[in-house]
């Protein structure tokens, strides 16, 4: 790279689902955040860095919405390129996807909420991971979920999912949200009751539990995306 600032494109796809506190992360790190909605532009396969962020649409249903057909030519180009890329909810599973693994609707239903995920040992060796601690209590909001994605190292999984956060050369995938602060879990809550029911939540129940405990493991969540956005700047440096 030159001494320009490096550029990170990120792809959303629904106004509530936001980089959230992963934009702060990633500006501090010195990238430059462009914000596509909805939208692929012929240049963004060559940015410095994409995020593919979550979205209440699942990757089976990309013929309802054609930009994500996009958005998966251009995260496999960049895996082909080994250029970087995150995934972030829905975006991890387009990565699982374009690496061949089935995406599919989760029969369990929806995980919603607070819930521990545990560093694999591959995990503790990578920079997102490595000097942090080997539990963290998480924020999850997702229906879907994927097959064993071949190839990916796994660095975190869940009660649900082996492979909750997984790499792929230098692109890495989180099936939770490391960007969602607790003020947005409960905006979420209150403003879709039927994902609750799904996932046989109820709102005073995430109220009362998750929010406090996502706030007191608030400074682990910092951490993480610390070392996300330090990991994804160095890679970008490194090219």
């Amino acid at each position: 790279m030159s001494g320009a600032t490096p550029r990170a494109i990120l792809f959303q796809h629904d106004e509530p689902v936001s980089a959230g506190a992963l934009a702060g992360a990633l500006t501090r790190a010195g990238f430059a955040l462009e914000t596509r909605f909805r939208e692929v532009r012929p240049a963004d396969a060559e940015a410095d860095l994409v995020v593919v962020l979550g979205g209440f649409m699942g990757v089976y249903e990309a013929d309802q919405h054609p930009y994500l057909r996009e958005e998966l030519a251009l995260l496999e180009r960049r895996l082909h390129q080994r250029r970087p890329s995150l995934g972030v909810c829905l975006g991890a599973q387009m990565l699982a996807a374009v690496s061949g693994a089935r995406v599919f609707r989760d029969p369990k239903g929806m995980v919603v909420g607070a819930q521990a995920i545990h560093v694999a040992p591959a995990g503790r060796q990578h920079a997102v991971f490595a000097g942090g601690p080997a539990s963290l209590l998480v924020t999850q909001w997702h229906g879907d979920t994927f097959d064993t994605v071949r190839g990916a190292e796994t660095l975190a999984s869940s009660e649900r999912q082996p492979q909750e956060v997984f790499s792929l050369s230098n692109s890495v995938g989180f099936l939770f949200h490391p960007e969602v602060e607790p003020p947005t879990l409960e905006s979420w809550a209150r403003a879709f009751p039927q994902a609750l029911e799904r996932a046989g939540r109820r709102l005073d129940d995430v109220l009362a539990r998750d929010l406090p405990s996502l706030r007191e493991a608030r400074a682990d969540s910092e951490g993480l995306l610390h070392r996300v956005a330090g990991y994804f700047a160095r890679e970008v440096t490194a090219r």
